[in-house]
């Protein structure tokens, strides 16, 4: 009997230890959780999409020893992810320096770039290959006494993938418009291929990884990505720290039990519905579904960058008004969820340790502490706010001035854009225009605009200092989506209308930071799949500052 009952112990826990290891798959939110409503998600790190990268890496170590700059080893697309790009391998007797160049259609557009460091060892990232060319790439080792040689290769790479969009330059100014090193515009989809396009609307770079909504350059001039674990796989739940060579540095896993399409349809689902961005801790913070409740679009969780466990959460919910999500009367989904919030945009304000928010569904900005969770200002329409929250409420100033209504995408603006006082903050964003809680219903779809805030957070006083839009009426509406880019260099905008006719395309814009908004490049596009219009727009260099290329990380 004794016998039978040791055996039936050592059974159960087994059976315990089963299920531990299975939920240690994913860190469950043990961290600092919102007050009252609490959330259901899992995170973990995806080792095996690593571990794959790993084996690819080995094979090419071992296939490129003994390489020289004469038989150089030459790989399309080295890590799977980034069709055109490739990696070139070589050794030399004496320590020199190499550069490249990807020979453009012309000099303007060359993707040029130097290794500053002298090797004997050289890995060179090339980037900015045509699709279906045989691109010439020119490679120059310079050693330290001034002896140059140059090798001349040949890399041919295959078609564009079906639903890359069609790009049609249809304005540009070449002596006024924002140029980079090495620079691309790129359209980032809610789903799909995002393209980098040169200043002709030719693609020299995209990934074959499906993206949606996140893509942005982090602090080492890494890429935050949100993708798949597969194309065909049912929601974008992996967020990826990789580079524009397609190279894979972190890969974290999120439970897929929160995913949601945007209309409450079939169709493809995401977790992390619209932003992510880096803290000052290098952790990730990410706006997803609570997955404990009927209401979504509410929820922000901070992911530990090195383990991937959640050590924060912060629900809206437990925030704003009850009735704001219980009472809401907005647009109706297929699924029955209630989307009350629409969280679609986080910004952090290093100036005080907080984060600003955009809430389409509520027509609201606003600004909270992040330590505490409590609201620093509301950029709000004033109707419908009860009487409690009324002192966090913004108010406009001036003749021009309108509360934004189904924007998306704010961003702080640089000092050198602002009136260089401490108690006001610039953001530029696009305003949908497009009431949906509250607001000016008379204007509601007239237009969609770029437009530039300056908030006195001292006196909760704001004014509309900057705005592009409104004289191109309907014809830029966009009723969903969209951006405005500040451009460093020249001040210029880059403004993403990126829902037109019905969804079918979008457009990009760039004017000048004068009142009158001077039009210096526009790209229309067109052709692409089923919900993959341009979601944001961005111009980043292909070779980050910040960013240091090596094959393995050993």
């Amino acid at each position: 009997m004794k016998k039978r009952i040791f055996i039936i112990i050592i059974l159960l826990l087994i059976v315990g230890a089963g299920y531990y290891w299975r939920d240690s798959l994913f860190t469950k939110n043990d961290g600092e959780q919102s007050k009252n409503h609490q959330i259901n998600i899992k995170t973990a790190i995806d080792t095996e999409l690593i571990n794959n990268q790993n084996d690819r890496v080995a094979e090419i170590k071992k296939a490129s020893s003994g390489s020289t700059i004469h038989t150089p080893y030459v790989k399309l697309d080295p890590f799977g992810n980034a069709p055109l790009s490739a990696l070139v391998i070589f050794d030399s007797k004496q320590p020199a320096q190499v550069s490249f160049v990807v020979k453009g259609k012309e000099s303007r557009v060359d993707i040029k770039k130097t290794i500053e460091d002298y090797s004997t060892h050289h890995e060179l990232p090339i980037l900015g290959l045509y699709a279906n060319a045989d691109n010439t790439v020119e490679v120059t080792a310079t050693t330290k006494d001034g002896k140059k040689t140059t090798k001349t290769l040949k890399i041919k790479t295959g078609k564009l993938p079906d639903y890359t969009p069609t790009i049609s330059i249809k304005k540009i100014d070449k002596s006024k418009m924002e140029t980079l090193d090495n620079g691309l515009t790129f359209a980032v989809p809610s789903t799909k291929y995002a393209v980098g396009f040169d200043e002709n609307g030719d693609i020299r770079w995209y990934s074959s990884r499906y993206n949606s909504h996140v893509f942005k350059v982090l602090k080492n001039g890494h890429l935050l990505f949100l993708s798949k674990d597969k194309n065909s796989g049912s929601a974008y739940n992996r967020l990826l720290e990789m580079d524009f060579t397609g190279k894979i540095y972190n890969a974290y896993e999120i439970s897929d039990n929160t995913a949601a399409s945007q209309t409450g349809d079939d169709g493809e689902k995401t977790v992390v519905h619209h932003d992510a961005i880096e803290l000052p801790s290098g952790n990730l913070l990410l706006t997803v579904n609570d997955g404990a409740s009927k209401y979504i679009e509410d929820t922000m969780i901070e992911i530990d960058r090195q383990t991937g466990e959640i050590v924060k959460s912060i629900n809206m919910k437990d925030i704003l008004p009850e009735s704001f999500y219980k009472d809401f009367d907005g647009p109706k989904r297929e699924d029955g969820k209630v989307d009350w919030f629409h969280q679609n945009a986080i910004v952090y304000d290093s100036s005080d340790n907080s984060i600003i928010i955009s809430s389409r569904n509520q027509d609201t900005v606003m600004k909270l502490d992040y330590k505490t969770n409590k609201i620093k200002w509301i950029l709000s329409d004033p109707k419908g706010w009860p009487k409690e929250y009324q002192k966090y409420l913004v108010k406009g100033v001036g003749d021009n001035f309108k509360y934004t209504a189904g924007q998306h995408a704010p961003i702080i603006l640089p000092e050198s854009a602002t009136d260089h006082n401490d108690d006001t903050v610039d953001l530029l964003l696009f305003d949908n225009n497009v009431v949906v809680t509250r607001g000016n219903a008379d204007l509601s779809k007239q237009y969609s605009a770029g437009s530039q805030y300056r908030i006195n957070e001292k006196t909760k006083t704001a004014e509309l200092v900057w705005t592009y839009g409104k004289e191109r009426g309907k014809s830029l509406f966009s009723n969903i989506i969209g951006s405005d880019r500040f451009m460093q260099n020249t001040g210029n905008r880059l403004i993403d209308f990126g829902w037109l006719n019905s969804g079918k395309d979008s457009r990009i814009v760039e004017v000048d930071d004068s009142k009158d908004a001077n039009v210096v490049f526009e790209a229309a596009i067109s052709d692409f799949g089923e919900g993959e219009w341009v979601y944001r727009a961005e111009r980043l260099s292909l070779y980050p500052k910040a960013w240091q290329f090596s094959v393995s990380d050993d």
